[in-house]
């Protein structure tokens, strides 16, 4: 759940920058967890852990991610 609110936080933040202690801050958790989350990110080529930046893969799946879960929520309310 860490890596996927992770991919949705730094779609928000676009080019700002962004350390481990700002993420996990916004996200209620240590920085140490989304250090090691941005390494798991990294390691599947969607993040660039150093910079705290999504790659354009990242970015891709990331906005996918984001307009399934947006299109989710439109179908509960609609329902």
């Amino acid at each position: 759940m860490l890596v996927l609110s992770l991919l949705d936080l730094l779609l928000s933040l676009g080019d700002r920058p962004a350390t481990a202690g700002r993420l996990g801050a916004r996200l209620g958790v240590s920085p140490l967890r989304v250090a090691e989350g941005l390494l798991h990110l990294e390691r599947r080529g969607l993040v660039d852990a150093g910079r705290a930046r999504l790659t354009l893969r990242g970015l891709a799946i990331a906005a996918a991610l984001r307009a399934s879960r947006d299109a989710q929520g439109h179908a509960a309310r609609a329902a």
